[in-house]
């Protein structure tokens, strides 16, 4: 049997091994192979200042851009390409019906771009990132998003800008979230969210009461704060007694060690948290032990606070610091 009677899946198994340049060879011998070739090539792609083209064959051509299932685009300032660039970002954005992965970083003053044509839907999407905030421009192109899982905001904008406010019933699948505590308190509250990414802003009490009003439980936390209150711990705790991994950083800077009293609070605490595995708190991992032999509760207790003291481990040969990169805590999620 000839290729041109292949099955179309046994011919795009057969494309799946080619390289770019022999599947661009394949395209030119035959109408058949111009069109497998093109669902290959135009699958996966990852734009930035050397293909820049790309982005117009994806504006001028939607049965190619249909092909496409992950787009990922890097451009650098703003000043640097013209209007009509960011024109055909916007129609191919639009173009790309059947994405399964988007991430688009850009300068935020192009969030316009999000704001795609009203007849564009995005039924198969499932992990968004963007360097941009949440303002009217992202949270339109949102609303069409209903089948995603992974959202990750920007959450460097200085001054703090306000956030837009979604539909109702709007991202009714998400479950992970990356970005800022005030994009957090628009977004986590009544969506499924077990995975929250806090990248910037001040967790505190009242942030932590509104993001526990996910309609799921929170396996996951991370997140920084300027307090070392024991309140806040408890408070967590709470309101996010189905914590696994917990990992809270401050920027508050202790004159003293803390006393024993301190961390027995802390201790105490951490106990209500039945399914906790991993813990870091200012800093300090909190390892946990069976209270008995019969009892398979646990208790917690930290390392010794010693800002001096560095555990005799080297990090490069240590294989566990290696897999924490790739863990749970990991903020590149």
């Amino acid at each position: 049997m000839s290729l041109l009677h292949l099955p179309p899946e046994l011919l795009d198994n057969v494309c799946h091994h080619l390289a770019p340049t022999d599947l661009h060879a394949l395209a030119l011998t035959a109408p058949r192979f111009y069109h497998a070739a093109q669902r290959r090539l135009y699958r996966h792609l990852s734009v930035d200042a050397r293909n820049l083209k790309c982005v117009f064959t994806l504006a001028r051509n939607p049965a190619i851009a249909r092909h496409v299932r992950s787009f990922a685009i890097r451009i650098g300032n703003l000043n640097t390409l013209l209007k009509a660039f960011y024109r055909h970002l916007a129609t191919a954005l639009s173009n790309m019906s059947e994405l399964t992965s988007l991430e688009v970083t850009a300068n935020q003053a192009a969030s316009w771009v999000m704001r795609t044509r009203d007849d564009s839907s995005y039924t198969r999407l499932r992990r968004f990132a963007s360097s941009f905030n949440l303002d009217e421009n992202l949270a339109h192109f949102l609303n069409k998003a209903d089948a995603l899982q992974e959202l990750e905001v920007d959450p460097f904008h200085d001054p703090p800008s306000p956030v837009a406010e979604l539909r109702m019933g709007a991202l009714p699948r998400l479950t992970h979230f990356t970005g800022s505590t005030q994009a957090a308190q628009c977004i986590v509250p009544g969506r499924p969210i077990q995975h929250i990414h806090l990248n910037s802003g001040d967790l505190t009490e009242d942030v932590a009461e509104s993001l526990a009003q996910s309609s799921a439980p929170i396996v996951v936390l991370a997140a920084a704060t300027s307090s070392h209150s024991v309140a806040l711990i408890k408070t967590l705790t709470r309101c996010m007694e189905r914590l696994v991994h917990l990992r809270i950083v401050t920027t508050y800077h202790f004159s003293d060690a803390p006393d024993n009293m301190y961390f027995a609070n802390i201790a105490d605490a951490l106990t209500s948290l039945p399914d906790l595995q991993s813990c870091e708190i200012w800093g300090l991992h909190w390892v946990s032990s069976k209270k008995s032999f019969h009892d398979h509760g646990r208790v917690w207790e930290s390392e010794a606070f010693n800002p001096s003291y560095i555990p005799p481990n080297n990090l490069l040969t240590n294989g566990t610091f290696l897999d924490d990169l790739y863990s749970d805590f990991s903020y590149a999620y």
